[in-house]
């Protein structure tokens, strides 16, 4: 065991050496304090200048960010804990969550590659280490170098958010694992290829390339679902009336034996952003939306965890097929 921890403590300190971990934590430090001076307040709403009720204030710094957001029937309290929760999900969602994980990706994908270079992995292969476990160990290094800076800004977020917004939920904390697990799917197709090719470029234009090719299957397949079901009663009426639609079938077969198959197998990172929703939102209230519940289309009564379950199965399989490699690989 003390060779794999000592595989990762290396790859620490070469980030240490290279100045990698002190700029991306520059870097999170900047977007925190960039983020520091928002607040959200309770404002009197004003049509024709007499008040008619309260309102909603974005301000940044004592400026106020946009009109006030009115929302009718509803609790001061609740609006607060509403537009707050708003905030929160695009934030970590689009701007952490896409943003992040690409710049934890480039900063990641050359471990691999310098790892298995020439003159490198000969000299890593001399002491009493398994190839397979080698591969696991720089992939286990990569994550923990990623998640040390993700509990840095989850926590800097969850920090701002109590007290600047007042919403001190431990939702924020809770999605700090989902989100290393985001990271993980790409970055173990990223890993396969740089094992595969050892060029840091390639293995990081695979894993985007992976990545788009995971939001295309899951919108297609949310698209084509959508028609289909409007198309039916539609369908209906036209065999009726002996009417054929041309290219129905076609797209037909190209869902069923295209797109279908393809989301069985590929992770489902969209629905992986559902899970992290939950996490920040909760479970919505039977009679009353408390928080804003932003699923993704068709995800409403869906267990949120069951695309971690699905996108665990193809990260096993991946990393199987690394250490498959690494095994049979000849240096």
């Amino acid at each position: 065991m003390k060779p794999y921890l000592a595989v990762i403590m290396d790859l620490f300190r070469a980030a240490l050496c290279s100045r990698v971990l002190w700029i991306l934590l520059m870097m999170i430090t900047c977007f925190l304090l960039a983020l520091a001076p928002l607040t959200l307040e309770r404002v009197p709403y004003q049509t024709n200048g007499s008040p008619t009720g309260n309102a909603l204030q974005i301000r940044y710094a004592g400026y106020d960010f946009g009109p006030p957001i009115q929302v009718h029937g509803r609790a001061p309290e609740r609006l607060v804990s509403y537009a707050v929760a708003w905030f929160l999900d695009y934030i970590v969602d689009f701007m952490v969550g896409f943003f992040g994980v690409f710049i934890a990706l480039v900063v990641t994908s050359p471990i691999i590659p310098e790892t298995y270079k020439k003159g490198s992995v000969e000299l890593l292969l001399s002491k009493p280490v398994s190839r397979p476990l080698l591969f696991l160990a720089k992939c286990a290094g990569a994550c923990a170098f990623v998640f040390l800076n993700i509990v840095y800004l989850f926590v800097g977020l969850w920090l701002i958010a109590g007290l600047r917004l007042g919403l001190w939920d431990g939702g924020i904390l809770a999605a700090i694992p989902v989100f290393l697990f985001y990271f993980l799917i790409f970055y173990c197709v990223s890993a396969l290829a740089g094992l595969i090719w050892r060029n840091a470029i390639v293995s990081l234009t695979l894993a985007l390339v992976f990545w788009g090719a995971c939001i295309v299957v899951a919108q297609s397949k949310t698209v084509m679902e959508r028609v289909f079901d409007t198309e039916q009663s539609v369908a209906a009426l036209e065999r009726e009336n002996s009417i054929d639609r041309p290219g129905r079938e076609f797209w037909k077969s190209v869902y069923r034996f295209g797109v279908l198959p393809l989301y069985t197998v590929f992770p489902k990172p969209l629905e992986l952003d559902n899970t992290v929703q939950y996490l920040l939102d909760g479970p919505q209230d039977a009679g009353e939306n408390v928080r804003l519940h932003r699923f993704r289309p068709g995800a409403a009564g869906e267990n949120p965890y069951s695309p971690i379950q699905s996108s665990a199965i193809f990260v096993a399989v991946v990393l199987g097929i690394g250490c498959l490699v690494s095994y049979r690989a000849e240096y």
